[in-house]
């Protein structure tokens, strides 16, 4: 396969074995092990993932059951209306509910007898106290408990008890500044069982640092859920952090993997430090997981997202996460190569997927609904390279996209303010990213479907066949070529006109299940 309009004059090259470079990770599970530097660096992307080689476009196939039951029910449309989607104007908030609560959540506690007491904390770093309240699941009435400090050793969070945050929970010591005389961490298992429930203080968040994991397994009737303690509902935003997920895997600001032995880059939201040379590294396992009502500004324009991947490489799992009304993006991804399946992201305030700093992961089935935009940057998917340079010298986004329906679902006004639509894009590449998308549906009130922002993404434009596969819109595209390279709907394969009941497609094209690869990227940028 020619992969120039891919890797944008990559220059492909396998980085000899015997650089000194951050990463690695213990077989072992006590915190009294530790991790320490790699010997070799790894900037690829998973050579081991493989594509559901499907034969529809969207996030499901018409007829089948939907597999985002897990989510909050009435935050994805069940039975939308067809005509506001041909329209894409005054589409509102049809088919789905604007006020949901926790009796929305496929939860069950008919298992789980809640604990009497708080247990004690494993070491003297953190602290697990009695918050004096409760709070009852499925009739039943569960003791909240306070979590304060950072994690050395390893942690169960039991599903007995409903959790609490308060301030920033550390796992592990990853996050400092490495260096050649202080570069050893704790190895630090965090372990959810599934069921258990998460009540945090404004302010508060949950950081896995470089060198721990956390080990988050929920099922569909028993996820795990992380929201903020107040009401029952989930309508606020901000009202907590989220959860950041921080490991040795490259970002290219680390810079030229060939003369550094440390990487040490400043995460959001004073998370402390990420990154390394280690592509293949594990931060556990997300999977049926809800994050809900976070992205609290913890300085000003610094706020979290609802899971932040900073340089999480694709040893870790992401598989049936829901991140819900967070103040920021959905999920991000800065460098990294993490891959990701079964996304929900919906009614976030910014961008859904954003990805930055040289991601190449791979992304497959997802459904994105925005309910509000307050400004023509917030996009479904926000795309870009720039952290080094728009046109890193070392490495470019350039993941794989497979099976996502995003839908915009806004009011009139948000359409617009009588001068300029206040919608963002389906699609929004800029400074430098590149990417492939497959069996994509972009649907509503979308400013564009696809938006190419300038030349240092023109190979994807050049290239739009290959770069977009059976991709259908239906957008306002207000935008037309050459302006701002954007991509219309007669560049699609074909236009599209209707949503069924599964949120998948009624008036496309029998498709052949085109073969979607997972393209092993690694070596340097030209």
């Amino acid at each position: 396969m020619n992969n120039k309009f891919l890797l944008k004059n990559l220059s492909v090259a396998i980085i000899a074995a015997g650089l000194a470079a951050c990463g690695g990770s213990s077989s072992s599970s006590s915190s009294d092990d530790t991790t320490t530097a790699a010997t070799s660096a790894n900037l690829s992307s998973n050579p081991a993932f493989a594509f559901d080689n499907t034969d529809y476009a969207g996030a499901v196939e018409s007829g089948s059951s939907n597999w985002w039951d897990f989510a909050i029910a009435g935050t994805v449309p069940t039975t939308p209306e067809t005509t506001p989607y041909a329209t894409a104007s005054g589409a509102g908030s049809t088919g789905f509910e604007s006020d949901v609560d926790f009796t929305d959540v496929s939860y069950s506690a008919a298992a789980i007898t809640p604990a009497t007491e708080c247990p004690a904390a494993e070491d003297s770093n953190y602290s697990i106290v009695d918050s004096s309240e409760t709070y009852v699941m499925d009739g039943k009435t569960f003791k909240v408990c306070s979590v304060t400090g950072s994690i050395y050793k390893d942690e169960t969070f039991s599903n007995d008890i409903v959790w609490s945050f308060d301030g920033r929970v550390n796992v592990g010591n990853g996050n400092r500044e490495l260096t050649a005389s202080d570069n050893v961490v704790y190895d630090v298992t965090l372990t959810v069982e599934a069921g258990t429930v998460f009540r945090s203080e404004s302010g508060s968040s949950l950081v896995v640092t470089r060198g721990s994991n956390i080990q988050a397994i929920g099922t569909e009737t028993q996820p795990i859920i992380m929201w903020a303690e107040g009401d029952d509902d989930f309508n606020d935003r901000g009202a907590w952090g989220g959860l950041v997920l921080q490991g040795y895997a490259y970002n290219n600001n680390c810079g030229d993997p060939t003369n550094q032995t440390y990487c040490n880059i400043s995460g959001e939201g004073a998370s402390g430090y990420f990154g390394g040379f280690d592509n293949s590294d594990s931060s556990g396992t997300l999977q049926y997981v809800i994050v809900a009502e976070a992205g609290s500004e913890l300085s000003s324009g610094d706020e979290l997202n609802g899971v932040g991947f900073m340089g999480v490489g694709y040893g870790t799992t992401i598989d049936y996460v829901q991140v819900h009304q967070n103040d920021d993006d959905g999920v991000e991804f800065f460098g990294g190569a993490v891959d990701a399946k079964h996304l929900v992201l919906t009614s976030n305030k910014d961008d859904d997927i954003d990805w930055d700093e040289g991601y190449v992961g791979n992304i497959q089935y997802g459904v994105i609904v925005k309910t509000s935009s307050s400004s023509g940057t917030r996009h479904a998917f926000e795309l870009d390279t720039a952290g080094d340079a728009a046109e890193s010298a070392y490495q470019e986004s350039n993941p794989t996209v497979a099976n996502v329906t995003a839908l915009a679902l806004l009011e009139d006004a948000e359409v617009t303010d009588g001068v300029d639509t206040l919608a963002g894009d389906a699609i929004h590449l800029k400074k430098g990213s590149e990417g492939r998308f497959y069996n994509i549906l972009l649907l509503g009130d979308f400013n564009n479907c696809v938006s190419i922002e300038d030349t240092t993404n023109y190979t994807t434009t050049e290239n739009a066949n290959a770069s977009f596969v059976n991709v259908y819109g239906d957008c306002m595209n207000t935008s037309s070529i050459p302006t701002e390279f954007t991509l219309n709907d007669v560049n699609f394969d074909a236009a599209y006109n209707g949503v069924d009941a599964e949120t998948a497609e009624t008036n496309v094209p029998a498709l052949t299940a085109p073969t979607i690869a997972s393209e092993e990227v690694d070596g340097s940028a030209n």
